[in-house]
């Protein structure tokens, strides 16, 4: 959830040129987390066509990640838990297990054919379409679109917590769909190369792990 106070600290913290924040700005004056989320949309709609046409993806990715909200409190107390209490078994066992668990508000996952690690974010539909559940610009109608890498904020929610229970590392490899784009047809997923793994040697989750390069977000 990417509160516009923090976004335009993050965007000094990764040493984005004024001259591209200005023009991200343009047309927006005081922006905070009580703006009207129609507003908010429509900001987020224009700084990411800036962005995604002055910066590197992997940049564009970097910044939104840095601003992913819900990584404290329970949520990391029951991602804690569950490394704690899984540890011994491998990622795919691991993953049945978690996707079982609601409370954790994880969604499910699974190891797709090629060992990388997909995540059915958790998906909101009240009626015949699914609904970004980011909470800083949902349930509203809008003008046009918001760009896919909107939801690398929520990816980098998931990236977190997947590594603590996982006890791995990952790389954001794409956004395989989001309501944003799709106009509602399809939910949020995300996938990821799985970069390493802290698992018992001889565990038979190792033979899924992918080796290669990781593929990076375009």
């Amino acid at each position: 959830m990417p509160s516009p106070e923090k976004f335009r600290k993050t965007l000094d913290d990764f040493h984005v040129e004024q001259e591209i924040i200005d023009e991200m700005y343009r047309g927006f004056d005081i922006l905070t987390s009580k703006t009207n989320k129609k507003i908010k949309s429509a900001f987020f709609t224009q700084a990411l066509k800036v962005m995604n046409e002055k910066l590197p993806p992997e940049k564009v990715r970097e910044i939104f990640e840095a601003n992913a909200c819900c990584k404290s409190g329970a949520r990391e107390k029951n991602s804690r838990e569950i490394a704690k209490t899984y540890a011994g078994l491998d990622i795919a066992d691991r993953l049945k297990l978690i996707s079982m668990r609601p409370y954790l508000n994880m969604g499910s996952a699974e190891l797709d054919e090629d060992g990388f690690l997909l995540v059915h974010a958790v998906s909101y539909h009240p009626g015949d379409k699914y609904e970004c559940v980011c909470p800083t610009v949902s349930k509203i109608k809008r003008d046009c679109a918001i760009p896919r890498e909107y939801c690398c904020c929520c990816g980098g929610h998931f990236k977190y917590h997947y590594e603590i229970m996982l006890g791995v590392k990952l790389k954001p490899v794409e956004i395989v769909s989001s309501p944003h784009d799709t106009d509602g047809e399809k939910p949020c997923a995300f996938r990821y190369y799985i970069q390493d793994a802290q698992l018992p040697a001889g565990n038979p989750g190792n033979k899924n792990f992918c080796i290669g390069s990781p593929i990076v977000l375009s």
